[in-house]
């Protein structure tokens, strides 16, 4: 499925001298390609015009509820038309709202209003006539809170368009608690704040009409208890349809659930009494370098990021959000995080991991064998001139049993006011090959050709493994002392794998000092011989 980011204009924050009866509503949805760009580096665009001869069909293009409409507006007022968009460098399209939102109010009803929404302007405006509609609270997240304040809400919901070109807005909405039992607690922001939580569920998507500001709450998680008693609670709220299917396909599993289940399981994706005492299994996310100047300690965290994804248990490729793992301190990645929906729709968080005895390129290490590559180094320092600056973010793409790295490289024009990225290499690595194009179709057609450049992946250095097993050697003596024969039989398993992992770094080093001394050999012998 093609991926596409969709921008409402909605969130247009000009100021007008008269929005509260003309510059009402946003107009349509600017929407660019995900994996496409042009010449130049610049973005695709799949949609930016008011053209109604546009590739994606809307239905009603018009935005009266969004991110930014945080102003009481008047439609159908005297005299007044609303502006559209723009037809030429003169003339504008305009248009009157028909839609069922809004209230009909006399002045002593317009006049409490005003005092209420300190728009007093309302009730004493010539405008306002009785046939006009005064529409409020039109932030989404503000309406669905006023609907429902027992609710957590999403600070960041999102556009679809359906199959029929109906825009629509969803909204995740989570219940959380601190007193669910024998529970790990952890801290969130919401709203500005930090709270202690240790129970959060993602159990309603609410569902807005950007025109009519029609609300409504679906529940999807129908066994998690808090909601269940909201739903006792008011029973004409939650609806007890199912998402339609032509928008429950454009559904994604909602970022900031993800994050806080992905931070939990740093620690206790090993739920043993005895690991989780000893903390010795701890992970990190992956660290990257978003420029040529950083490095692997000053890199910083990756985010959770969508991509398509295609795991060894599913037949085809599905948005998911990622995030890669490495041990504690290292740089391999030893596991990653998938959060999807399946085929009915059910939220599906699952979490992949390598065998210990496989050594997985991190991307610090990739970013150091990319710098370190005298032919990638070279056309990446062809971008690097005066009054520029390198970016780059690199993602992991599981593909069945391996991964794929994509790292995109932008130039900024630090003289350019806008200073917009613009895409100009693609970096892809693979197994044990490394690739670059100009665009993501050339890069991986010479990752599988002979311009993909072998790198080495290195694992854990001697130090490390000594360190790991002295620990392992601590946490055996510690077992034999309480007579734990169940951690006594794992403990030394791990101490013969580390010790087993020592051993064949030992013997490539080896294997490396014998090959320099033969080079050695070759080379003094023909210097005698010359």
């Amino acid at each position: 499925m093609k991926q596409e980011h969709i921008i409402d204009s909605s969130t247009d924050t000009r100021t007008y001298n008269n929005k509260t009866y003309e510059y009402t509503h946003g107009y349509g949805a600017v929407i660019t390609s995900a994996s496409r760009v042009d010449d130049n580096g610049n973005l695709e665009y799949i949609q930016n015009n008011f053209s109604n001869n546009n590739k994606i069909k809307i239905e009603e293009p018009r935005i009266y509820f969004g991110l930014e409409t945080n102003e009481p507006i008047v439609t159908n007022a005297k005299n007044k038309q609303e502006y559209d968009y723009p037809l030429n460098s003169i003339t504008s399209s305009t248009n009157t709202y028909n839609g069922t939102a809004g209230l009909e109010l006399n002045f002593i009803d317009r006049v409490i209003l005003g005092i209420k929404e300190r728009k007093i302007g309302i009730a004493f405006s010539t405008n306002v006539t009785k046939n006009s509609k005064i529409i409020t609270t039109r932030n989404i997240i503000e309406r669905a809170k006023t609907i429902m304040p027992y609710l957590k809400y999403d600070e960041k919901p999102y556009m679809i368009i359906t199959d029929s070109g109906k825009l629509v807005w969803v909204l995740d909405a989570y219940t959380t608690s601190n007193n669910y039992p024998y529970s790990q607690e952890t801290i969130i922001e919401y709203e500005g704040m930090r709270e202690k939580i240790n129970y959060i569920r993602n159990s309603v998507k609410v569902l807005i009409d950007p025109y009519n500001g029609t609300t409504k709450f679906y529940i999807t998680d129908d066994t998690d208890p808090i909601v269940t008693v909201y739903k006792n609670i008011y029973p004409e709220l939650f609806t007890q349809e199912i998402i339609p299917e032509e928008i429950a396909k454009h559904i994604s599993y909602p970022k900031y659930l993800y994050e806080i289940q992905s931070k939990m399981l740093e620690k206790y994706h090993n739920i043993q009494t005895e690991v989780l005492y000893r903390q010795d299994d701890v992970w990190s996310v992956s660290k990257e370098n978003t420029t040529r100047t950083t490095s692997a300690t000053t890199g910083s965290t990756i985010e959770p990021y969508y991509t398509q994804v295609k795991t060894v248990d599913n037949n085809s490729s599905i948005l998911g959000l990622v995030i890669p793992y490495t041990i504690s301190g290292k740089q391999n990645i030893i596991s990653y995080l998938v959060g999807t929906y399946d085929n009915q729709n059910n939220k599906k968080l699952t979490l992949y991991k390598f065998k210990s005895e496989n050594s997985i390129l991190g991307i610090t290490q990739l970013d150091t064998l990319v710098e370190q590559d005298e032919k990638i180094s070279k056309e990446l320092n062809t971008l690097n001139v005066t009054g520029t600056k390198i970016e780059k973010n690199i993602i992991v793409v599981p593909i069945n049993n391996t991964l794929l790295y994509v790292e995109p490289i932008y130039q900024v024009m630090l003289n350019n006011e806008s200073q917009v990225p613009l895409l100009k290499k693609i970096v892809v690595a693979s197994g044990n090959k490394v690739a670059i194009g100009n665009d993501i179709k050339k890069a991986l057609t010479n990752l599988l050709s002979q311009e993909a450049i072998d790198i080495e992946i290195v694992s854990e250095n001697k130090d490390e493994l000594i360190e790991q097993i002295i620990n392992a050697n601590k946490n055996l003596e510690q077992s034999n002392i309480s007579n734990n024969w169940e951690m006594i039989g794992r403990d030394m398993s791990k101490l013969q794998e580390l010790i087993q992992q020592l051993e064949k770094i030992v013997e490539q080093e080896l294997m490396q000092k014998e090959e320099t001394l033969d080079e050695n050999t070759n080379i003094n012998e023909v210097t005698n011989s010359i």
